[in-house]
């Protein structure tokens, strides 16, 4: 049975978040080498290593999702005390980087005819994204995304995320949806897989040729998109 509402989560299902770390981290790294006396490149891999390590038990750190400028500050911190570097530069360095990525953010070129062929068919549609409001706020005006759902729900607004149930259902309750009667898309296992399902919700994982779903997958999805043509196909429009 096809849904009535259909959600989405922003970050890598919706816009491309991801696509420019790496070039932002090189570019970020190599200004601030020179300053810091020390290897752009050794720099990069240590930052990245710290980042990683530290957002690897999502749970534990979800405390951080509202607070993501802080969390890159402490962790550049942390990277650079490993390497013996000056840590007063932390701040301006993680500064350097959001300034550098965010200018790299994109929608992805199947995000708005998605959408707009959903809202044409009659599909009730809401945004569900963790994060800090101001943040994921400026993301939304700046591409234009609001016009496109009929509920957007941000973890800083609402207070909590991802993948609490509490979530789904106000996102549901807003578009007068039963579980049985709502899909959740998303990127994330942790968070929007095994949230959306902890909920009740149909959840479909969208990789975008990026990620790969491992056999001990803590969450295993009820359905896989590569893009998000696919979900028209599965819903046969």
């Amino acid at each position: 049975m096809n849904p009535r509402a259909i959600f989405f989560d922003m970050d890598d299902t919706l816009l491309d978040t991801s696509g420019g770390v790496a070039e932002a981290w090189a570019t970020t790294c190599q200004a601030f080498s020179v300053d810091l006396g020390c290897d752009a490149e050794e720099l990069n891999k240590a930052i990245r290593a710290q980042m990683l390590a530290f957002w690897k038990d999502e749970a534990a750190v979800e405390h951080w999702r509202t607070k993501l400028h802080e969390a890159r500050a402490h962790n550049v911190e942390s990277a650079l005390a490993a390497q013996g570097l000056d840590t007063s530069r932390a701040k301006l360095l993680a500064d350097r980087y959001w300034e550098e990525q965010s200018s790299r953010f994109r929608l992805f070129e199947d995000s708005v005819e998605t959408l707009d062929r959903l809202r044409a068919e009659g599909f009730r549609t809401g945004l569900i994204t963790n994060g800090p409001q101001e943040m994921q706020r400026w993301k939304i005006q700046r591409f234009d995304l609001a016009r496109h759902f009929d509920v957007i729900v941000i973890e800083g607004e609402f207070g909590r995320g991802k993948p609490h149930p509490d979530v789904f259902l106000h996102a549901m309750e807003s578009v007068r949806a039963r579980p049985e009667e709502a899909w959740h898309i998303g990127d994330n296992l942790y968070a929007d897989i095994g949230g959306a399902q902890g909920a009740g919700v149909h959840a479909a994982w969208i990789h975008r040729d990026r990620l790969e779903l491992k056999d001990d997958a803590a969450h295993v999805p009820d359905r896989v998109f590569a893009h998000l043509p696919e979900l028209l196909t599965a819903l046969e429009l």
